[in-house]
Parts: C-alpha cells; sequence; structure tokens
C-alpha cells in the first residue's frame, strides 16, 4: 500500500515528459516564424535600433540638454488634445511603466517641463500637461531631433520600402502593447 502511494504521488508530482498539444503547436509555429531571413532582421532591427537610440539621445542632449525620453514624452503630449494627457495614456504611448513614468515626469516638473493637473470630476487621477517652458524646448529640439532621423534613419530607407518597414514595425508595436497591457 505504501509503495502505491509513493509511486503515484511521485508520478502525480512529476511533470510530463510528453508535450501537450498546445506546446506543440507553437513549437511548430516557432519553426514556422523563425527562419533564417526573420532571425536576421531580427538582428538588423536590434543592432539598428540601438545604434540609433544612442546617437538620437547623445546629439539631442549635447545640443539642446534634452534626453531623448524626455523628447519623446514631449512629442506625446504636444500631439495631445489639449496638450495634455493621463498618466496611463502617457505610460501607452511612450512604452513606459508607470512608476518608471513617474520618476521621468517627477524629473520633468523639476525642470519646469511639464505640469501635473486634477482632471476635472476624477479627484484620483491627474493629467500631465505640457508647460510654456516645455513648448519652448520641444520647439527648439524638434529640427535637431528631425535633422538626426533624416540623417541616421530615413536615409537609409527608399520611398517604396518605407511602407513596409512602417507596417511590420506597426504591428509589432501594437501586438506589445497588447501583449503589456500598455
Amino acid at each position: 500500500m505504501k509503495g502505491r502511494r509513493k509511486v503515484a504521488t511521485r508520478s502525480a508530482s512529476k511533470p510530463s515528459l510528453r508535450p501537450r498539444a498546445r506546446d506543440a503547436d507553437h513549437t511548430e509555429l516557432g519553426r514556422k516564424l523563425l527562419t533564417l531571413p526573420r532571425l536576421n532582421a531580427w538582428g538588423a532591427f536590434l543592432t539598428a535600433h540601438k545604434a540609433l537610440e544612442n546617437i538620437l539621445s547623445r546629439e539631442l542632449e549635447s545640443a539642446c540638454g534634452l534626453p531623448l525620453t524626455w523628447f519623446d514624452a514631449l512629442a506625446q503630449l504636444r500631439m495631445a488634445p489639449a496638450q495634455r494627457l493621463t498618466m496611463g495614456q502617457l505610460a501607452s504611448a511612450l512604452l513606459f511603466s508607470k512608476s518608471g513614468l513617474t520618476r521621468l515626469i517627477d524629473r520633468m516638473v523639476q525642470a519646469g517641463l511639464v505640469q501635473r493637473l486634477a482632471r476635472p470630476g476624477d479627484r484620483r487621477s491627474l493629467h500631465i500637461a505640457l508647460t510654456d517652458a516645455g513648448e519652448h524646448k520641444y520647439r527648439q529640439a524638434l529640427p535637431i531631433h528631425l535633422d538626426h532621423v533624416k540623417r541616421y534613419f530615413a536615409a537609409y530607407i527608399e520611398d517604396d520600402e518605407a511602407p513596409a518597414v512602417e507596417s511590420a514595425l506597426m504591428r509589432m508595436a501594437n501586438a506589445v502593447r497588447r501583449e503589456s497591457g500598455l
């Protein structure tokens, strides 16, 4: 009797070595999707993204004292209705965690570029709004940023390639937003 219990307990706690049907489906899908051309594209994307982020950030900060993440936040606020967004909306637009965004906004508030405003009718949440100083800094940084985008990104994509690049990157960004809940 004891031996049977031991065997039953052991087999119940031991994971099955046979893949479940769902796991097998994912494995097969992975084999079909991770082709050599797609892996090469992934490597090129990572390399280009890191290189672009480094040079755009370094040159923007050097030219006007604005980190790239700050510029991105100012740009999102500039494009928003009434130049303000909730923290959740801004986090989603920037693909930031709420805690990471809180630290970023704290620093931007201290620099006078944005302000926190109470939302009418909702005392629990705030709007982040562009200040006049933030608008001025954005206008100062925009031509510098666009020049860098032209030199380091647009110069390497032909007009007939741009729609395919945009389409692929937007599908990825939308999928990541859905998966991450942002």
